[in-house]
């Protein structure tokens, strides 16, 4: 009678883990598929009549990056700090571009600096961290503590090795993240960098571990020194 329903509580238990294991990738499509639809209901497609600075130049680094299309683009209202995106649905991939990296009239604020953030955006497309299969894999990693973090930590560093070998002379973008669109020029990268290869702590290690981005201050080290690659734990 025990081993029978210690039998029948394993198989419950079996079939429940099966289902979360299947509503993580099911979860994520889905989430997936609505922020697409809002991009393509809310935000402003970038074409040769809007923003055509930043479509000629978005057109030029797909070439130049040996993809094989060219993905759709969309500016969308900003919130004070300049970011960009990178997503797919389906067989469709897209970036997303903050306003804040525009200036009155539809200018590129910092045309190299615009153009390295877009190269990491398309350097997550053409290594394939927009695929629905990777996607649905990493959204399993990120259910584990520290692996998942990880993982998306290791993604980014790819992505600003792709901007770096194509928009190199853009890297100062990076200071964005740390001082926005109007103080990041006067943060000193190599000041920071050097920050990133100095800096101890037990509770500066923890919150490495946890976060799913390199810290601004690893990032700037691991573009300013280009014979080493960027810390993903240590």
């Amino acid at each position: 009678m025990a081993a029978h329903t210690l039998w029948t509580a394993t198989e419950v238990t079996h079939r429940w883990f099966g289902l979360a294991v299947l509503a993580v990738p099911a979860g994520s499509w889905t989430a997936r598929g609505l922020r697409h639809a809002e991009q393509r209901a809310e935000s402003v497609r970038i074409s040769p009549t809007q923003f055509p600075e930043a479509y000629h130049a978005i057109h030029r680094l797909s070439a130049r990056m040996g993809l094989a299309f060219v993905p759709d683009a969309y500016v969308a209202l900003g919130s004070g700090a300049p970011h960009a995106t990178a997503d797919g649905h389906g067989t469709r991939r897209y970036i997303v571009i903050s306003s804040d990296l525009f200036e009155v009239g539809g200018r590129l604020r910092d045309p190299d600096g615009f153009r390295f953030l877009v190269a990491h955006q398309l350097g997550h497309i053409a290594a394939g961290h927009t695929s629905p299969l990777l996607r649905g894999a990493t959204s399993l990693g990120r259910l584990l503590p520290v692996l998942g973090p990880a993982l998306a930590r290791a993604m980014e560093y790819t992505a600003d090795n792709h901007a770096h070998a194509h928009c190199p002379e853009g890297a100062h973008a990076i200071r964005l993240l740390a001082g926005g669109k109007y103080l990041y020029p006067e943060v000193n990268l190599s000041e920071m960098a050097e920050r990133g290869r100095t800096d101890r702590g037990p509770f500066l290690f923890l919150y490495t571990l946890l976060s799913s981005r390199p810290a601004n201050t690893r990032r700037m080290a691991a573009l300013r020194d280009r014979d080493r690659p960027g810390r993903v734990f240590l």
